[in-house]
């Protein structure tokens, strides 16, 4: 589909009907767009068909990509597994080289029980979660737990890790 036939240059409408004088640039507009809709349509359609034969003519590929993403989610996820055993027998939170433990903590808390206290101290009034937990962080709040997540991580390039 050539482009420069398709798409409309001009405000020209083939049948232009005769509007009053102030409403003619509005018409004119208003069947450029309709024009231009028309012919954004048929593009579309032939955009589509070519992608439809393209991913056809490479379906292969397309499904090997498919079967190497997933693999590759559950061999990190297995990655991360041992990574997080490996630190946890022994306490090195990196084992080998490319992989590692980040800790973050979590705060569990009852939120109605957090909001009283910050009532009673007069401060995170509207309970912002995020300054709340900064201040349970240095503060021995009762009713406040704080547990320690274990979150492996795996380095992006692997290529430059040689295991010796």
């Amino acid at each position: 589909m050539d482009m420069s036939q398709e798409i409309p240059t001009n405000l020209e409408p083939e049948m232009e009907p005769t509007p009053p004088a102030d409403l003619t640039e509005l018409t004119n507009q208003l069947l450029l767009v309709a024009k231009t809709r028309k012919n954004k349509a048929a593009f579309d359609e032939e955009v589509r068909e070519l992608r439809d034969a393209w991913e056809n003519a490479n379906r292969e590929k397309l499904d090997a990509a498919t079967e190497l993403r997933e693999c590759l989610i559950i061999a990190e996820e297995y990655l991360r597994a041992l990574t997080i055993t490996a630190y946890q027998a022994t306490g090195n939170k990196q084992p080998v080289p490319g992989v590692g433990i980040r800790e973050n903590k979590r705060y569990t808390y009852d939120p109605k029980e957090a909001l009283a206290w910050a009532t009673s101290h007069k401060i995170a009034l509207a309970l912002d979660k995020k300054a709340f937990e900064a201040i349970a962080k240095t503060s021995d709040i009762e009713f406040v737990e704080i547990s320690t997540e274990i979150q492996a991580t795996i380095a992006k390039d692997l290529e430059a890790i040689t295991l010796e």
